[in-house]
């Protein structure tokens, strides 16, 4: 028999609305995302999750936690399989959370809350910690054809923990990336990060290219949907950029990358390569003058014919009898 599992990582609902919907659909798990910090001197941290069951018919669900990590280096996330890597294993935080119960069953209209602990053991390095909460609907043991595939969704609440006391922060830029050719700027940038500490960090700052005189051009802000990298992770952002001045000027344009993370007020400062710029409307200006000055050159150095020429267009011409 074969079992197809669907993960819905940045969902708070099982076969439902959007969690944008005004009147919640299906069941729903809140909060979506959840953010702690675990001191040295708490033994265990708690946190409530709600469900409710939004449908007209009796709902039972299994719970579970699982581990997750990125997945590649632009967006998603993916929970970890039955072999995780060390460095998966490093930041796991399932081990260290219990549920009170594995299932739970809600009438119509009802919420639940089920309280999850962590337990801040020994075991428990400091930095971050990455796990989720997640629900299944039971199926019951209904019966499948081994040549058919059960389809069971899953919803998941994402818990992004950091045990303090030892946990480290540190943010490097390796890669700037922007598509531009000599007659435009680029309309955005692509920065490649990569998480040197042990927790996660929220990247901050802008990007900005100035003109061959120092003069501001073009500006973008890093991160503006607040998306986090995880320890020992690279991961790129798009940065679109907005024209705040003329480019004009021909020559060499300078991209610098101001960033930090938040938590850390101190931008540090990231130059890429300088690169060639030749305005279109430069361009134009310089023809419309070379095309004039073409024009007055053969003038003067053919002012007899011209004259001549001007004068057989001015003399009359001669009555026919």
């Amino acid at each position: 028999m074969a079992f197809l599992t669907l993960f819905a990582l940045s969902s708070s609902q099982i076969v439902g609305a959007s969690s944008t919907s005004k009147t919640p659909v299906g069941i729903t798990l809140s909060p979506a995302v959840v953010q702690a910090s675990i001191s040295s001197t708490e033994s265990e941290h708690r946190v409530d999750f709600k469900i409710t069951n939004n449908t007209s018919a009796i709902q039972t669900l299994g719970i579970s936690t699982a581990d997750f990590n990125t997945l590649g280096e632009t967006e998603g996330l993916v929970f970890m399989g039955a072999n995780p890597t060390q460095l998966e294993k490093k930041y796991g935080l399932a081990t260290w959370m219990t549920l009170p119960q594995t299932s739970i069953t809600l009438t119509p209209k009802q919420t639940s809350t089920i309280s999850a602990v962590i337990t801040n053991s020994d075991t428990l390095e400091p930095g971050g910690h990455y796990g989720a909460l997640m629900l299944a609907i039971d199926e019951g043991g209904s019966s499948t054809s081994p040549n058919k595939v059960a389809v069971h969704p899953i919803a998941s609440s994402l818990l992004f923990v950091n045990k303090i006391g030892g946990d480290s922060h540190k943010l490097r830029l390796t890669n700037i990336y922007s598509s531009h050719n000599i007659f435009s700027l680029p309309n955005s940038v692509t920065l490649r990060f990569y998480n040197d500490g042990n927790t996660h960090l929220i990247p901050r700052g802008t990007v900005e290219i100035a003109d061959p005189r120092g003069k501001l051009v073009s500006k973008g802000v890093i991160n503006e949907d607040s998306n986090l990298i995880l320890p020992e992770t690279y991961r790129r952002f798009s940065v679109p950029l907005n024209k705040v001045g003329s480019s004009i000027v021909p020559g060499k344009y300078k991209i610098t990358t101001n960033f930090r993370f938040d938590g850390y007020d101190q931008f540090r400062g990231y130059q890429s390569s300088q690169f060639l710029l030749t305005p279109v409307l430069l361009l134009v200006v310089l023809g419309i003058i070379l095309v004039a000055a073409l024009v007055v050159g053969f003038l003067l150095l053919n002012k007899d014919f011209v004259k001549k020429h001007l004068t057989r267009i001015k003399k009359p011409a001669k009555k026919s009898r």
